[in-house]
């Protein structure tokens, strides 16, 4: 038992002369203390005065002229097709790179590229007129959506396959307009196209629907069509977001 107890002894020395020997554990170094500051995000621009549903009726105004479009000097009848400038072909298209780069891994070129601020507005008269051509379009489809809703009868849309949940979409593109004539109508300033009063060549919901289509198709189209003609390349993309949302 004295030889047993005196090798449990020597044992226990053992461990704890190995428990001497390990180093102690450094604490971390205290961070310096840091301040929190909380910044108030900028509140959302106003929503654009707006109806869900005008006032429809028939149509009592002028006869529709072109007499009356807003016009300056006309320079010519028409703008004659010209070849290309010699320019156009002078860019090295060999998969190099041919100028300084502005920062790494960022090519030289670009419109838009040189960290200057964006400024969200039309910048000529083509621009003008082309947004307000779309918040038109935006104005049309926002009571054209709402007007379907609360003239067809959910029988007449049920019969037509159409449910509740769908019609929640169409409810929701509708909404989305007000949004998308609200971007528009703050890049176009004061002056920008108010809401008209329409009539709809439609008297079931398959009319409708046919007719939404075509209507919104060649909204698409035409501001597909001048968005790379713009002077103003940060009111182009942020038309473009709204336009490819609505195509979605």
């Amino acid at each position: 038992m004295a030889r047993s107890a005196l090798f449990r002894g020597s044992a226990l020395l053992a461990l704890l002369a190995t428990a001497i020997a390990v180093p102690a554990p450094q604490l971390p170094e205290t961070a310096p203390p840091q301040t929190t500051v909380f910044v108030e995000a900028p509140p959302p621009p106003p929503v654009v005065p707006h109806h869900n549903v005008t006032e429809h009726g028939p149509y009592t105004g002028p006869s529709p002229t072109t007499t009356g479009a807003l016009h300056t000097v006309v320079l010519a009848p028409s703008i004659e097709p010209k070849p290309a400038p010699p320019e156009a072909y002078a860019y090295p298209a060999d998969g190099k790179l041919h100028a300084d780069q502005p920062m790494p891994f960022m090519p030289a070129g670009g419109r838009g590229t040189n960290g200057t601020e964006p400024v969200y507005r039309v910048q000529s008269d083509f621009d003008y007129q082309s947004l307000a051509l779309a918040l038109y379009h935006e104005w049309i489809e926002l009571d054209l959506f709402h007007w379907g809703l609360a003239t067809f009868s959910d029988d007449e849309w049920e019969a037509h396959g159409i449910d509740a949940e769908e019609r929640n979409l169409i409810r929701h593109m509708a909404d989305q307009e007000i949004g998308h004539a609200t971007v528009l109508s703050n890049m176009l300033g004061p002056q920008a196209p108010k809401q008209c009063t329409y009539n709809y060549p439609v008297s079931n919901v398959a009319e409708y629907v046919d007719f939404n289509q075509k209507l919104t198709r060649w909204s698409e189209a035409g501001v597909y069509g001048f968005l790379g003609h713009l002077d103003s390349q940060p009111a182009a993309t942020l038309l473009l977001q709204s336009i490819t949302v609505e195509a979605r």
